[in-house]
């Protein structure tokens, strides 16, 4: 049981909290029954924090804390009392027969939607530029509800990334509400594909979109101007997914 917050290793856990110290030590905190589960058998488990009169059965390491020390690592209003420190895994694309590309999303929760889209829909993985929100964000990672630890997500910068896509032969298009753009209905499934969301209000860089082999338009009620990235990015991936067809 941890009950001093000068502890050495509790003051280790509390760093996990900002994202230079999850990348310096590479780790991050999840939390909740069903995260642990996921990460155990994702073999990223390293070891179980539970709160004090909290009990739960696993074979990781444990450590019981204070109810005060417990509440100050949670990000949540109504916790379980069980949280686990988890080691970053180095990730790599294997395929490229569908990916999203993602520019510059800052919402938590929207990313947490595309990576558990992007796992449902069959995409082979996610690129993710260098200034969208971190993966191990503590509401991104509540957000994938257990999808974080089966889908390979990298970082990359886009407009290389593309150029790399383009000469193995994968057709890239961009989301972009301009007159070039085509209805989502009109785009041809091809073998290989990839699509770039973008931020919440900027939406795709202009210098992305250029390189672009073409653009898609989701159409819908005049009524309505855009949507939300996450539902825009959900739906591209399910028109276009990977599913294996029977």
């Amino acid at each position: 049981m941890i009950t001093s917050k000068d502890n050495k290793t509790y003051k280790t856990w509390l760093k996990l909290l900002q994202k230079k110290y999850r990348q310096k030590e590479q780790l991050f905190l999840i939390e909740g029954e069903h995260l642990i589960l996921e990460a155990q058998k994702a073999g990223v488990l390293r070891e179980v924090l539970l709160c004090e009169g909290v009990s739960f059965i696993t074979s990781a390491p444990t450590t019981y804390l204070t109810k005060l020390l417990f509440e100050k690592l949670t990000s949540t209003v109504t916790s379980a009392g069980m949280m686990a420190v988890c080691t970053m895994k180095e990730q790599e694309i294997k395929h490229q027969k569908r990916l999203l590309l993602v520019d510059g999303v800052s919402d938590p929760g929207n990313l947490g939607t595309l990576i558990r889209s992007a796992l449902a829909f069959g995409f082979d993985g996610m690129v993710l530029s260098e200034d969208t929100v971190d993966i191990y964000n503590e509401k991104v990672v509540r957000a994938t509800q257990g999808a974080l630890f089966n889908l390979p997500i990298i970082r990359r910068n886009l407009a290389e990334y593309i150029s790399d896509l383009q000469h193995a032969n994968v057709a890239v298009y961009g989301t972009a509400l301009n007159a070039n753009a085509k209805r989502i209905d009109d785009i041809t499934t091809v073998d290989k594909m990839a699509f770039i969301v973008g931020n919440e209000g900027a939406g795709v860089k202009d210098s992305l979109i250029a390189i672009c082999d073409g653009c898609i338009l989701i159409n819908m009620a005049e009524q309505v101007e855009s949507l939300n990235v996450g539902v825009a990015g959900s739906i591209l991936m399910y028109q276009f997914n990977g599913l294996k067809k029977d």
